[in-house]
């Protein structure tokens, strides 16, 4: 794509392209793994997408796949959907309470940061 086709495109997320276009890769990679039956718990992901300085401060690695989840926040709207999910995700973490979440990459406040 044209990097003038690129920031077009960001402007509709009010993003800045190169994150768009990092986080539209690192996506793919996540999908991949998955369609793939790959390991998601516990591993360092080798495509990185670039977050925001916010992020970087709170410690929040890009590593690890919460990132993903920060990624899709950014691109999916917050509605009761989004909701809907972020609240499944806690579910799935008080039906299985010895996980550790840390390994995953998420940070003690993970849900009011992916609901903000």
């Amino acid at each position: 794509m044209k990097p003038q086709d690129k920031k077009t495109v960001a402007q509709i997320y009010g993003v800045g392209y190169t994150y768009l276009e990092s986080w539209i890769e690192h996506i793919a990679f996540v999908r991949n793994i998955c369609a793939h039956y790959g390991r998601l718990y516990n591993v360092n992901l080798a495509k990185t997408p670039k977050l925001y300085k916010q992020y970087f401060e709170k410690g929040i690695s890009s590593v690890r796949v919460y990132a993903t989840l920060l990624c899709l926040k950014h691109l999916v709207p917050n509605d009761r959907h989004w909701t809907e999910f972020v609240d499944k995700i806690k579910l799935l973490f008080e039906k299985y309470s010895h996980v550790n979440k840390k390994l995953m990459g998420f940070p003690d406040d993970w849900e009011n940061v992916l609901k903000s």
